[in-house]
């Protein structure tokens, strides 16, 4: 038999015996971001969660959990500042002249860089919990399993 073995923790009951919600799974999720949101985020940070967190909640993947709520959190704060330094280059621009001893030059803002390294930490966290397209792809289970150490490999 291939692929991997249903567990608790990979398959997903149709119905729930306490009558709440059966297979609806958006409202679970919907359900799940709200008790795994941390309290007293800032406004724009608790907006981000709600927006990203449903999806990752939802009972189909489980990528959002007890054991990783800090790094979502962080991947919130991450996004809440790459959105101001966006907000700050459009409204400033990217580039300031000055004048030095080889003449008038153009040179690149510092939140130009700020904004290429947050931007960095997105795609790092993003990719950490399976929402870019290969990363999603990497964790659907095309990776090897461990070993079955009850086994011994002896059929």
């Amino acid at each position: 038999m291939k692929g991997r073995k249903p567990s608790a923790d990979n398959v997903v009951p149709l119905t729930d015996n306490e009558g709440s919600g059966g297979a609806n799974f958006e409202a679970r999720a919907i359900q799940k971001a709200r008790e795994l949101k941390p309290e007293g985020l800032p406004f724009t940070v608790g907006v981000i969660w709600d927006r990203i967190a449903p999806p990752l909640c939802d009972p189909r993947k489980n990528r959002l959990n007890e054991t990783n709520v800090f790094m979502f959190e962080t991947l919130c704060w991450t996004i809440d500042r790459h959105q101001r330094l966006r907000v700050d280059i459009g409204d400033n621009g990217e580039t300031y002249e000055t004048e030095t001893r080889n003449g008038t030059q153009q040179k690149s803002r510092p939140e130009v860089g700020q904004l290429n390294e947050t931007w960095r930490q997105i795609r790092a966290l993003a990719s950490d919990f399976g929402m870019t397209p290969s990363a999603e792809r990497g964790l659907q289970g095309g990776g090897q399993l461990g070993f079955d150490f009850n086994n011994d490999g002896f059929d």
